[in-house]
């Protein structure tokens, strides 16, 4: 533990996640729902509280609709434990190696809160996601540790399958009327260990043995 090990794993996931949803365009329609407005929703790595807080403060820092993210736990998982044994190897050349400690296998639980003024801006950004979400999405990312370039890993991304709206129910007359559906993922990633020292070569030696009769 003495080695310093970290290779931004878990802040490239994050960021591939939200690059995975942050292209969210609603619209608003009229009464004959012919589109009037186009709107970008914009996607905030923050937690919804705060982003609450920014959004009924004078300074407006924030509009609805807003879409927030957050990193809840970072947990191990050891259903992906496949190997145990302490390092694995890929071979670069005839000549030489490199030995490549085993990833820790971690799932990361991400909130997400979807913060709309209408109702239906809210389902609209639901229904950008949830379609897509079933079973699964993938992210891929380079394994961060190697001397090559060319290591893709792919991590799922497991969606809950919940989302718990709420909707004012008392509000005053200089509170905001907005509603607020709440859901969660699961990132399946990798936490990688520093790459050791070059390994000695692994020579090969050729040689044709022929049976010897044992009588002198």
């Amino acid at each position: 533990m003495k080695k310093y090990t970290y290779n931004f794993e878990i802040k490239d996931l994050l960021t591939q996640f939200v690059a995975a949803f942050d292209d969210t365009v609603i619209k608003r329609y009229n009464k004959q729902r012919d589109v009037r407005q186009q709107i970008e929703v914009r996607y905030v790595f923050a937690p919804k509280h705060r982003v609450m807080y920014d959004v009924v403060n004078k300074a407006q820092n924030i509009t609805l609709p807003v879409v927030t993210i957050d990193l809840a736990s970072v947990t191990y998982d050891s259903s992906r434990t496949f190997n145990k044994v302490n390092n694995l190897h890929s071979y670069i050349t005839e000549e030489d190696s490199v030995s490549m400690p085993m990833p820790t296998p971690v799932n990361l639980t991400v909130n997400m809160s979807i913060l709309g003024k209408y109702m239906q801006d809210v389902e609209q950004i639901i229904t950008n996601f949830a379609p897509y979400a079933n079973p699964y999405i993938i992210l891929a990312w380079r394994e961060p540790t190697s001397y090559s370039d060319t290591i893709e890993i792919r991590s799922e991304v497991l969606w809950d399958e919940n989302i718990s709206i709420t909707t004012p129910t008392e509000i005053s007359y200089s509170d905001k009327f907005r509603v607020v559906a709440d859901t969660s993922f699961t990132i399946k990633g990798w936490l990688f260990k520093n790459q050791n020292e070059r390994d000695t070569p692994i020579y090969f030696i050729e040689q044709n043995m022929i049976a010897e009769s044992n009588n002198w």
